[in-house]
């Protein structure tokens, strides 16, 4: 399963790891599905995992703008 963002040429790819900039030190797995994150109800939709912390978080476009390293 591919997120392609031609605006951003970016495409992305479940298992993808990816480095935010304003998250220097941490890396991402991207991922797509069902997901829960910060007490809230289950949600289906593209996310990523902390590689570290297993932290869930939900991938915003602006987490799009902010990606600087995509790893496959």
């Amino acid at each position: 399963m591919e997120l392609n963002v031609p605006e951003l040429n970016i495409t992305l790819t479940v298992g993808d790891t990816v480095k935010l900039g304003r998250f220097d030190l941490e890396t991402w797995i991207v991922q797509n599905g069902w997901y829960s994150w910060g007490g809230n109800r289950p949600t289906n939709g593209w996310y990523l995992v902390n590689t570290l912390s297993k932290e869930v978080k939900p991938l915003y476009y602006t987490d799009l703008e902010d990606i600087y390293l995509i790893e496959g």
